[in-house]
């Protein structure tokens, strides 16, 4: 999306800043991900409205360059496992969606990971 966008914009002449692009257009993405994610669960009678499940769909939305069909699978996938594969599928969905927020880059960097130490 960021590059179909990009380049349209570009033959247009318009002026934008890439980061603050990147970032609408990611969040563009997220959102159309989440809207398919609650008309799936619909259909699937997946109640959406406890903490968990909400925190299941942030998480899958919250995947790097996540797709809709991608979005929705996921989503199925876990409606339709059994209790402990669910819970596998949570730990991999909200490990990963940690590792992506600020705080986690913090803990590293306060770790001493990350660090140019060459320098």
């Amino acid at each position: 999306m960021y590059e179909e966008l990009s380049k349209q914009l570009d033959a247009i002449g318009y002026n934008y800043k890439q980061h603050e692009l990147k970032k609408c257009t990611s969040r563009a993405q997220q959102k159309q991900a989440i809207k398919a994610m609650l008309i799936e669960a619909q259909k699937l009678n997946f109640d959406v409205y406890s903490n968990q499940a909400k925190a299941i769909l942030a998480a899958i939305a919250s995947e790097k360059e996540i797709s809709v069909g991608r979005a929705v699978s996921t989503l199925r996938r876990y409606v339709n496992s059994d209790a402990y594969d669910q819970q596998m599928i949570r730990e991999t969905l909200f490990s990963a969606a940690l590792r992506a927020s600020e705080e986690f880059r913090m803990v590293t960097i306060l770790n001493g990971e990350g660090v140019d130490r060459g320098a």
